[in-house]
């Protein structure tokens, strides 16, 4: 009998099995990365994470001031988390956020970094030129620079770290899939009481006091909030690109950051790039990174707003890993890249899976089912550089009922579904 069960053991799970476990008995229940051989049509896997991958941008300003202030909260334990594990996955490379000057995402990350006093710059396209002379940046566009606590994370080193640390304090680790969370009464002595019963897909049953969901844009694809409930979110399948160059290349723009742009794009930028309807160019970008290959990549991702394609049901949901984004969409990315990014030679480049759960609020679910069980999902596409702050939230309000941020907690309020589509609440 554990105090916690988490369902989960991506960056959210991890992190709140790590802050639960500090004070209470806890399960982590998830499976770990799977193996080329999982990622086919005939492998049985059909849950995976988010996207598994070595680089993540992480700031503290960001055009919605609720996801900045989860950021700003998070970022700051990243050395913490670091030192108690043993395990480096940050990166300070600074972020460069990019925008129409004038326009509404760009006055939007100014008026947030000036209300939350963030450390940052404010330059023009020439003066982004200047600092980093291999990026084409249009006289047109405006930039907020952050230099301190931005960067890039490692999200697989971040959940290692995580996890290492939850099983330093007693932590259980299963790493299995959860197949339903269901309440159940049992028989202490004289007394009869409800508790919450984890099912993984081999049969295992792990009995808790409290369960903590945490399983992203796979929750619906399994029994863990009541029968024929499901979280009301939309899954959007994400591609993204990467370009490998040389180690040489690297060394040149080693001094570049992580990058957000929404804007109209330059005028030398590749035209044939999927539009956002909310601005013709929008994209995020990762710095060179050395991967497990010993090759270097730039990766870039498009917004979900510019591919408007959902994701419905678990054998869509496993297509769209196994088979990955197609042919032409990677080489529009591709040819986005080199077109922001001046002076590096492409020796190769390849599309993966990303997929994200977007709930209606556009800000993550961190609530109470009932009083035995929570849910942390709707990550939106920003929560990797907030997990741990996003798993935190979580844990104080489920085993202590206490909300201890300056943020109002009905803005994280979890909206659920039949499977006929009706508001549960």
């Amino acid at each position: 009998m554990f105090d916690l069960c988490v369902v989960g053991a991506g960056l959210i799970g991890s992190a709140a099995a790590k802050h639960a476990s500090r004070s209470s008995s806890v399960c982590l229940v998830g499976p770990d990365e799977p193996t080329g051989k999982e990622r086919s049509s005939t492998s049985q896997r059909d849950i995976y994470g988010g996207h598994y991958d070595e680089g993540r941008i992480y700031m503290q300003s960001t055009s919605d001031p609720v996801w900045a202030k989860l950021a700003q909260r998070a970022i700051p334990r990243y050395s913490e988390i670091s030192k108690e594990s043993g395990i480096e996955f940050a990166v300070d490379v600074g972020c460069l956020s990019v925008g129409d000057r004038g326009g509404n995402y760009i006055t939007a990350v100014k008026d947030v970094v000036e209300k939350d006093h963030i450390n940052a710059q404010v330059l023009s396209g020439a003066d982004v030129r200047s600092q980093f002379p291999f990026l084409s940046i249009s006289n047109r566009d405006e930039a907020v620079f952050e230099s301190h606590f931005a960067g890039y994370i490692s999200p697989r080193r971040l959940v290692k770290a995580q996890i290492a640390i939850a099983e330093k304090n007693g932590c259980q680790h299963i790493q299995e899939v959860v197949r339903s969370v269901t309440r159940v009464v049992v028989n202490t002595n004289t007394d009869a009481d409800s508790v919450m019963e984890v099912t993984t897909d081999y049969g295992r049953r792990i009995l808790a006091r409290k369960v903590l969901v945490a399983t992203g844009a796979f929750t619906a694809f399994r029994n863990l909030l009541g029968v024929e409930v499901s979280p009301d979110t939309k899954l959007f399948p994400l591609a993204v690109t990467k370009i490998e160059i040389s180690e040489e290349d690297a060394q040149k723009i080693k001094t570049m950051p992580s990058v957000l742009y929404f804007g109209k794009g330059g005028d030398d930028w590749n035209k044939d790039y999927p539009v956002d309807p909310r601005a013709p160019v929008v994209f995020y970008m990762l710095p060179p990174i050395r991967y497990s290959d010993g090759k270097y990549y730039i990766k870039l991702g498009h917004s979900h707003d510019s591919v408007p394609r959902l994701l419905h049901t678990r054998p869509e949901m496993k297509r769209w890993f196994d088979q990955g984004p197609d042919a032409q969409l990677t080489r529009q990315m591709a040819d986005m890249i080199t077109s922001v990014v001046k002076g590096v030679k492409v020796l190769s480049y390849h599309g993966d899976s990303c997929v994200v759960d977007v709930a209606p609020s556009n800000r993550p679910y961190i609530d109470r089912i009932h009083r035995q069980l929570g849910i942390a999902i709707a990550g939106n596409g920003y929560a990797a550089k907030s997990s741990d702050e996003i798993g935190r939230l979580a844990v104080e309000l489920l085993m202590n009922g206490k909300w201890d941020i300056d943020v109002p907690k009905d803005l994280f309020c979890a909206k659920l579904k039949s499977d006929c589509g009706q508001s549960k609440l």
